[in-house]
């Protein structure tokens, strides 16, 4: 006979990107301070880094929340670095970036005098720029980097995670994850990701059997 494998079919994940479900924490309350503060800052840019996961999209939601209260007006959110009429903008760089439309990018709102949020996976010196002029601008823009979640922050990570997918766990759970697993937001979001499909797939809940088998391939 053959053997049948129920797949996990794939559902929309609920998440929230208001200032209350953000979770603050040591790693990234630079990057929060300088969402609060860029309209008094003085400056026309800034760069928030961090590997994928650590909460930069949130972030530049926040961004918007605060553009709209101090100013009245609309942030864009970019995909690439281009010439726009918002005064107001976020920009997601990927890489390899167009140096010379991010150089004419920043120059555009320093003398506009709005301001750009960038936010990036790694900091410039990772981005193997050749344009002496950019490299100069960028030097000059404040940047933040997001470090790893502490014990604390990866707790309340993984709960708001799993809650994300609707899924219940108990605090045993929690903290068998938090203390086996690799201390990083793509670990965090990996395992909560395979474990909600373990579970759909067995019809069990997540218990501490199945994260271990969850670990058993984050391992392999």
């Amino acid at each position: 006979m053959t053997d049948l494998h129920q797949s996990a079919f794939s559902f929309d994940v609920r998440s929230l990107n208001g200032r209350a479900d953000f979770l603050t924490a040591p790693c990234n309350a630079e990057a929060v301070a300088m969402i609060d503060s860029f309209y008094e800052s003085g400056f026309y840019a800034g760069l928030i880094y961090g590997e994928k996961g650590c909460g930069k999209t949130h972030l530049s939601h926040l961004f918007a929340e605060a553009v709209r209260e101090k100013t009245g007006e609309q942030t864009a959110f970019l995909t690439k670095p281009d010439l726009i009429e918002a005064n107001y903008a976020v920009l997601k760089i990927t890489l390899p970036v167009d140096e010379t439309a991010l150089f004419h990018c920043l120059n555009d709102f320093k003398n506009r005098g709005g301001y750009l949020l960038m936010t990036a996976e790694s900091a410039p010196m990772d981005w193997k720029l050749s344009l002496p002029d950019l490299i100069t601008r960028l030097k000059a823009v404040p940047s933040v980097a997001i470090g790893a979640p502490d014990e604390n922050l990866l707790n309340a990570l993984l709960l708001k995670q799993f809650a994300d997918r609707q899924l219940s766990v108990e605090p045993e759970v929690i903290a068998y994850l938090v203390k086996n697993m690799e201390r990083s937001f793509k670990a965090a979001a990996f395992v909560v990701k395979r474990a909600d499909e373990l579970s759909l797939e067995r019809k069990n809940a997540v218990t501490i059997p199945l994260i271990r088998m969850v670990l058993s391939e984050v391992n392999a």
